[in-house]
Order: structure tokens, then C-alpha cells, then sequence
């Protein structure tokens, strides 16, 4: 999983008890690290159940809890395609393993809520985007999901100039000579041979915008355009599709393979992805001075709860500990977890959620101000 969707978290939210379990494991694809991997999720796996313990569960209620997670992870090929971390949440009527493609901190949560705030980064990550590929000699399109990565297969349009010119020469540029092969017949018209080939050549690529056009209406999605300048140029002429990106790849990508055409293409993709970020980013700074922002911890956790927040920027990886009293409408701040504080920051994006706000996951750099929580609010108080 490397795009969690607003609806993972909220499904994962609505699967709460009275005492839940989240774990979070750094992971590796190959090497000797790989291969301890399950001995130190064991291990983490084992610290949680001396806490239970701790907090009066039985053992064999403990062993019944994580029963699903480990006969999961000891699965022969469980441990095989991994990315760079593991997400687990368990309680007694759920659990759900995720493999993300970001490698958190090893640690462990049993709380009445699951941590969720560490998925808020993988909202980031993008959504689908195609990349169609130019050439005369073979045009290909590429959808880029954030797991994998697949060619789009047109029917009915020849993907090259070769398999064009067999099929669609026009008695307006193009006269064959009756009993001719292709490799004898003989250009007519007003213009030079370069003129006619122009033209073959601008026909070929209204034929494959006509099908790229009509699939991607209904992906909705992004197109990047990469080829020779020439073809770039002439697909754009004929372009119909309302996001083709204005940035393109420039260049031949005859002789590249998939993933160099892919890592190339995400240079462009993750501008793209990252622009409703940067706009709130922008609108917050532009607030400045205002009561419709702010950095204050304890006052974001209080609107986020009350439904306030409009949009909420959480730090990847910082935690504040504490207790709210919604009666009271108070917060109390806690230099540790103990079993009556919880993590504060969990539970203001979790409250933000719940109340339809915007919520992103930054590292603490991008966060406004390289604040603990950052908010822009729906009203002034």
C-alpha cells in the first residue's frame, strides 16, 4: 500500500474497541536485515503482550489478540516483496497488516484509539498518472499506480508510422501506384517529401490522441507527454484531453526501459501531486496575524475536536503526549506515556478526520512555522 486514501483511515478508525494495538516496523527487501525482520516484529509483538498483561488481561486473552498476526506473518510468503515498513492494527474484533513504502520508527501503541498519524504522510504519495510515449517507432502509454506500473493496450490504432502507413495513406498526399509495393510508391502534391511526411506524421498522432483522449476521460488523471520535441509538439496541437501537463520529457525513449522512463517521468508527477499542498501551505502564510491560524498545540487539538479545523498540517514522526477533557475543554501536556495520557497528536488528526477536515502529513521542516500542529480554522473564535 503506498497511497492510503482518506477512506482507508476512516474504515480503520470505525474498527476501534476499548483497547487497540498499532505497530509499526521498519522492513527491508533484501540482505541480512531482511531476514531479522521477523524476529524483531516477535519481538515488539512480545512487548505488547507484557503490557497488556501489565493492565490486567490474561495471557490466553493476550495469545488470542495477536493469534491472526502472527499466523499471518509466519505465512512462508509473508516475508517475501516487502517495502520499507510494516503497519499492523489489532484489537479483539480486527487486525490489518499494511505494507507502506516509507520506513517508520520501530515502535509499538495500545491506546483507545490505533496511531494513524504516521499513514497521514502516505496521503501524499500519488494517485494514478499515465505517461504516453512518442515515437515512430513504437508509442506506447503507461499507467503509473502508486504498487505498480502497467502498459495501456489502444486497439484498432497502428503505434507506429510504420503500421500507419499502411493503413491510412490518403489520395489527398498520397497517390500509390497501382501494383506498387509501399516501398515504391511515389509522393504527388504541392509540397516537398518533407511536407508529405509531416503530415503522414501529424495524422498518426491525431489517430493515437483520438484513443488516448477517450481513455483518459474517464481516468481523469494527470498525462505526462515524453518524445522528440517534434512529436510532443504536434500531439499537443491535436490534444483534446483538458490534463496534459505542460512540463514533458524531452527526448528519445526508444532504447529505455519501463523504470528509467518511470523514475524520469516522477521528477514531473510529484510537482504535480504536491500543489494542493504547497496552495494550503501558501494560504496559511498569507493568514499570518490572523485568528484563523494557528500553532498553539493544545488550542489546534481543542478546534480539531470541536470540528473548527479546516485544514491541519501534522509533523511526520513528533509526538505530544497528554490528556483532553472535553467537558472541561482542557489539555493537559505530559512529557510521556503512561495508562491516562495519550498521544495528543494522534488524536487531534483523528478528531480532524471525524470532522471532514483537510489533513496532511509532513516531515516537521514543512510543517508552517516547524510547529508540533499547525491549523488554518473555519471561523474565528
Amino acid at each position: 500500500m503506498s497511497v492510503v486514501r482518506r477512506e482507508t483511515i476512516e474504515k480503520l478508525l470505525g474498527q476501534t474497541q476499548d483497547l487497540n494495538v498499532t505497530i509499526f516496523l521498519p522492513t527491508h527487501k533484501t540482505g541480512e536485515e531482511g531476514k531479522q525482520d521477523s524476529i524483531r516484529l516477535k519481538n515488539l509483538v512480545q512487548k505488547a503482550k507484557t503490557d497488556l498483561i501489565d493492565l490486567g488481561w490474561k495471557e490466553n486473552r493476550v495469545d488470542d489478540l495477536f493469534k491472526p498476526v502472527i499466523d499471518k506473518t509466519e505465512e512462508n510468503q509473508f516475508w517475501l516483496h516487502q517495502d520499507k515498513g510494516l503497519a499492523i492494527y489489532a484489537n479483539e474484533e480486527y487486525y490489518d497488516i499494511f505494507k507502506i513504502p516509507v520506513s517508520p520508527k520501530e515502535n509499538y501503541y495500545i491506546s483507545e484509539n490505533f496511531l494513524i498519524t504516521p499513514l497521514l504522510e502516505l496521503q501524499n504519495h500519488h494517485n494514478d498518472y499515465h505517461v504516453l510515449v512518442l515515437s515512430q517507432n513504437e508509442t506506447k502509454m503507461l499507467k503509473v499506480a502508486p504498487d505498480e506500473t502497467s502498459q495501456v493496450t489502444f486497439e484498432s490504432v497502428p503505434t507506429s508510422m510504420e503500421e500507419h502507413l499502411k493503413f491510412h495513406i490518403h489520395d489527398r498526399s498520397l497517390q500509390h501506384h497501382v501494383g506498387t509495393t509501399r516501398s515504391d510508391a511515389v509522393f504527388h502534391g504541392h509540397g516537398t517529401d518533407v511536407d508529405e511526411d509531416n503530415k503522414e506524421l501529424e495524422l498518426f498522432l491525431k489517430h493515437i490522441e483520438n484513443k488516448v483522449t477517450k481513455y483518459m476521460k474517464k481516468q481523469y488523471g494527470p498525462l505526462i507527454l515524453a518524445g522528440p520535441g517534434k512529436l510532443i509538439s504536434y500531439y499537443k496541437k491535436a490534444n483534446k484531453y483538458f490534463n496534459v501537463l505542460d512540463e514533458t520529457m524531452i527526448g528519445n525513449f526508444d532504447t529505455k526501459s519501463i523504470k528509467e522512463i518511470v523514475d524520469e517521468s516522477w521528477d514531473i508527477a510529484e510537482s504535480y501531486f504536491r500543489e494542493e499542498i504547497e496552495s494550503d501551505i501558501e494560504r496559511f502564510n498569507n493568514l499570518k496575524g490572523s485568528e484563523l491560524i494557528s500553532t498553539d498545540i493544545s488550542d489546534v487539538i481543542k478546534g480539531a475536536y470541536f470540528g473548527k479545523v479546516d485544514t491541519l498540517f501534522v509533523p511526520m514522526g513528533f509526538h505530544q503526549y497528554g490528556i483532553f477533557d472535553p467537558e472541561k475543554n482542557k489539555v493537559e501536556i505530559s512529557d510521556k506515556m503512561n495508562g491516562k495520557t495519550i498521544d495528543l497528536i494522534n488524536f487531534a488528526a483523528i478528531s480532524a478526520i471525524r470532522n471532514g477536515s483537510t489533513l496532511y502529513g509532513l516531515p516537521q521542516e514543512e510543517v508552517p512555522e516547524n510547529s508540533g500542529l499547525a491549523a488554518i480554522y473555519r471561523y474565528k473564535t
